[in-house]
């Protein structure tokens, strides 16, 4: 078997809080594989924003070791990398130029981008003036195409309505299986989603 795209060994997180500790994490250890889609659940208080940005790089642990492998891209929000005052259309390549990619590169996406979120009647619009929706719709479409090979999506398609949802899952299962990326799939919904290959549950800072 390949070696892990990435891998959690003993992971806790402990924040500092009016003077007392806070632990957040405890001992997370998993492997995720080239081609997985991975379903990363847990309730509010959970810990699980904490964890993803660990896996996003965005924060480090307390202690413990996390290794990882390839181009990564998160959303954390719906509005990660976007500006408000900026069409859907300037949007799409501020958040290309954000992931390092050349100006030549980000046009030879842009029209499959707005083809799949189905705005093209707004893409000329400031961002400020999408719906909830919409702006999933944006961000989800541009963070899918753009290239990665480890991609991180935190409740984005709670926010995406149920057609556009289907059509990211079919998307997702393609990218998987064709072109062997990575995917996180996070939400409260204990249930697996049907493309994914393994769940993860956090529960009070613990894995189930």
């Amino acid at each position: 078997m390949n070696p892990p795209i990435i891998k959690t060994e003993q992971l806790c997180k402990t924040y500092r809080q009016y003077n007392k500790l806070r632990h957040v994490l405890f001992n997370i250890s998993f492997e995720i594989y080239s081609g997985e889609i991975i379903h990363l659940t847990g309730n509010n208080g959970s810990g699980k924003s904490t964890l993803l940005r660990i896996l996003s790089r965005m924060t480090t642990p307390t202690s413990g070791k996390i290794t990882g492998y390839g181009k990564l891209t998160a959303l954390l929000e719906t509005r990660t990398g976007f500006h408000p005052e900026l069409t859907g259309l300037e949007n799409i390549s501020l958040f290309g130029a954000i992931l390092g990619m050349r100006k030549k590169e980000i046009i030879s996406y842009i029209d499959a981008i707005i083809s799949f979120s189905g705005l093209e009647n707004d893409i000329f619009s400031p961002v400020k003036r999408y719906s909830s929706g919409m702006q999933a719709r944006l961000a989800l479409s541009a963070a899918c195409h753009y290239p990665f090979d480890i991609l991180i999506l935190d409740e984005l398609l709670a926010t995406a309505d149920q057609d556009f949802e289907l059509q990211c899952l079919e998307k997702f299962k393609s990218l998987s299986k064709e072109q062997n990326k990575t995917i996180i799939l996070t939400g409260h919904d204990s249930s697996e989603l049907p493309i994914c290959n393994r769940r993860l549950l956090l529960c009070n800072g613990k894995l189930e």
